[in-house]
């Protein structure tokens, strides 16, 4: 087999990155695919990538980053990556099920060898369980206590439960009043673009809270552009995480989404416009007044 196999392809990929003025490291952070496999697959050496499988699979994640299109026919179909993962996975089944029949067999021998110690054995396990179900069901019996006549009981509880009731009343409002500070908040687009956003705070507040949920596992990154270029939060969250951070009135933020498919988004309760490209990758930009 040629060494050379994915060399035209390479070559489109190549061309395609350098078109756009992206670097391999620039790629690297926004598919979160190891450099070495990209400059492999770049240069066409078959020797330094994965299976045919995967590498089929960082193609078509690249071809999609960089809007571009291979067409299947540049592609190999996937029957002998797959025929050679299930050789592979038959292999560790059969040593699985040979080691099971391993144990199988001692566990044999020793019931051949010594039925009597068996027997012992078993009859402690039996006596245990059935040990165990008369302390359970003791567990459950009812207790009876009489309280005497000369004792009063007085109940201590009503007080203590009127408290608390009315703090968690208090705070309750207290959220109702943040959630209705923020309602009043509007978020439009600049420019008519989904990655262009404007948020106008409710007069008094000082923040916004932006919470993010993810569709599938992706690095994220969360920056200050203005007044001051900082990084506010970056990390990974895995499929159906979420992640709350609070935007201050008066700056604006680089949203970075590694992985855009399936993130949905609000930024003061109010919901992000969904991209209306295919890109993995999705920059935003929030200005907060």
């Amino acid at each position: 087999m040629s060494t050379r196999k994915y060399k035209e392809i390479g070559e489109r990929l190549q061309d395609a990155r350098i078109k756009k003025g992206w670097t391999i490291e620039e790629v690297q952070f926004k598919l979160q695919i190891s450099k070495r496999y990209l400059m492999a697959l770049e240069a066409g050496e078959n020797d330094d990538l994965p299976g045919d499988y995967y590498t089929q699979s960082l193609i078509k994640q690249y071809a999609n980053l960089l809007e571009i299109d291979l067409g299947s026919r540049n592609l190999k179909s996937e029957p002998n990556s797959i025929k050679e993962w299930r050789r592979t996975h038959a292999e560790i089944s059969s040593r699985s099920q040979k080691e099971a029949q391993q144990r199988k067999s001692v566990l044999q021998g020793l019931i051949r060898q010594h039925p009597w110690l068996m027997g012992i054995v078993l009859v402690v396990v039996i006596w245990l369980l059935v040990w165990g179900a008369f302390n359970d069901m003791a567990g459950h019996t009812k207790s009876t206590f009489k309280v005497p006549n000369q004792v009063k009981v007085v109940d201590t509880t009503k007080g203590t439960s009127t408290k608390k009731h009315d703090q968690s009343k208090a705070s309750s409002s207290k959220k109702e009043s943040a959630s209705s500070k923020n309602s009043k908040a509007t978020l439009k687009k600049i420019n008519n673009s989904s990655d262009n956003l404007e948020v106008t705070l409710a007069a008094g507040s000082q923040h916004a809270n932006l919470k993010m949920q993810m569709g599938q596992r992706s690095w994220n990154a969360l920056t200050v552009t203005q007044p001051k270029a900082e990084t506010t939060w970056q990390g990974l969250l895995e499929a159906n995480a979420s992640k709350t951070i609070e935007l201050k009135k008066g700056y604006t933020y680089a949203l970075k989404i590694g992985a855009s498919t399936g993130f949905t988004g609000t930024i003061a309760g109010k919901e992000i416009p969904k991209s209306t490209t295919n890109s993995v990758v999705r920059n935003i930009t929030i200005e907060v007044k």
